[in-house]
Order: C-alpha cells, then structure tokens, then sequence
C-alpha cells in the first residue's frame, strides 16, 4: 500500500505549497495538489474557490492575478500560492503527482503542463468533463475519478469514463463493495483521508492501493 500526501500533509505544512510538497517527498510515495485557473490566465495550485480561509485575503481565485495571488501568504508561513509549472519542478522524480483539476475548462493546459514530466501523473476530478477532456486530447494520460457521495455508480462511471484509478472516502470504501467491484474491471483504488494506521491496515486488507493522510505515517 502506498501513502499520498493530501495537499502535501496539510496537517503538518501550509497546503498546497512547495514547501508543504518539498517535505511530504521525505515520507510519501505520491503527493496530491489542487489545480484551478486565476484571474490572469495561469494555472495555480490552490483549493478553494477563494483565498479567504488559507491566505486571509478576499475574493476569487478566479478574479485575482498571479501577481496578487503571489503577495498574499498562505497560511500565514511565508509561503505564497505556486503555479502549476512551479510545483510540477519540485517534486522528485520518484515521487507520484495526483493532480486534482477543481474546475472546468483546464484540461488542455494541464496536459500541456505535464507534458515532459518525469513523475508519473494521475489527473484526477470530481468533474466527468474534465475527465472526458483529459481522455479526448490523450488516450495514455493516467486518470483518476473521484467519487462524491452522491454518485450512485462510481465504479461503471469510472469505466465508463475509461479512468485508470478510482477514489472515495475511506467509509465508502470499508463499508460497500466499491474496492470488490473495482478490483474486477482492474481499477486502482484510492481512499481518503487516513488519520490512523488501523484504519490504513484495514483498507490494505480490504484491496485499496493507495491511501491518502493530512499528516505523515509509516504503513
């Protein structure tokens, strides 16, 4: 079983920054960040919507410029909000990236993004178009669905969506037969979010592959 970095261990380092990845590449074996687009056109490595909770800031990502982006803090470390291309250059080539597009709409700069990158990259989302789009514009390209616990049927969307990985709470994946039916049709299995290494082991027995923590451990 493999441990992913949620954010770069957003319990132990501000989230979704270089420093939080630099460090979560001692412990993990993959690292997870969040892309969207900011107001200027880049691709940015943050969350929310928002700046409000990680930099105490006001607005949307969406309606701020790289360069304002980049003067504000996140979470008061000193750390700034990197750019997709800046984070990409960080991570060793050992470690695995799964990306998370947040938004529609990004999948072409994404792909343009990682094109070159040594690391293996799953591009992961909770939006199916972006998903598709991924697919459409390249057919080896790792993807990763993640299921809301409002998809009925994460499994035969996945496949359908022609995913290479599929990801749920750790619950969901304990409590049904989503890791059983995924294993069938040869899906990796990701669970989110570990706190402890009981409920780590619990989901190695059950067939999960990859297991995603806000906080470094040993499994």
């Amino acid at each position: 079983m493999r441990l992913i970095a949620h954010r770069g261990f957003a319990a132990t380092a501000p989230e979704n920054t270089i420093a939080a990845v630099q460090s979560a590449a001692e412990y993990a074996d993959a690292v997870e960040f969040d892309v969207r687009r900011c107001g200027s056109g880049e691709l940015v490595v943050i969350h929310d919507e928002t700046v409000d909770r990680v930099t105490g800031g006001v607005g949307a990502v969406a309606d701020s410029s790289l360069e304002e982006l980049q003067t504000l803090s996140v979470l008061q470390s000193g750390e700034r909000v990197p750019t997709l291309e800046e984070m990409l250059e960080v991570v060793p080539p050992s470690i695995e990236i799964n990306l998370e597009m947040k938004e529609l709409d990004i999948a072409a700069d994404v792909l343009e993004a990682i094109d070159g990158v040594e690391n293996r990259v799953v591009t992961t989302s909770f939006l199916e178009p972006e998903l598709r789009s991924i697919r459409a514009l390249d057919p080896n390209q790792p993807t990763g669905l993640l299921a809301s616990r409002h998809l009925e049927t994460p499994v035969t969307t996945a496949v359908e969506l022609d995913c290479d990985v599929i990801g749920a709470n750790y619950w969901r994946c304990l409590s049904t037969l989503l890791v059983d039916r995924a294993k069938a049709v040869d899906l990796e299995v990701h669970a989110w979010s570990i706190e402890r290494r009981f409920t780590a082991k619990l989901l190695e027995l059950r067939g999960v592959d990859c297991v995603s923590s806000d906080r470094p451990m040993r499994l």
